[in-house]
């Protein structure tokens, strides 16, 4: 997959790892995050996504591995990449 999204440093919260206790691999995730595959981000995400590419701004994107919600958030510097439950968004 080519990539479109630098990552920067690859994170994960407290409620992912938690999954990955139980078998989430987030290798594929932060893979299709990376390619531009937003999964099931909704039609805004998506755009704002698309604009952020070329103007700057913060990338979103929605998965559903095992049933469960993992967005993964790339920061507008690109200096992280975060991986969490939507419970978890920092305010």
């Amino acid at each position: 997959m080519a990539r479109k999204v630098k990552l920067g440093q690859a994170l994960a919260t407290i409620g992912v790892l938690e999954l990955c206790r139980y078998g989430l691999d987030l290798g594929p995730l932060f893979d299709r995050h990376a390619s531009g595959d937003w999964g099931d981000a909704d039609e805004k995400t998506r755009q704002d996504n698309e604009h952020a590419l070329t103007h700057g701004g913060r990338i979103t994107s929605v998965y559903h591995p095992n049933g469960r919600r993992v967005w993964i958030v790339t920061e507008a510097d690109r200096s992280r990449t975060v991986a969490m439950l939507p419970h978890e968004k920092a305010q």
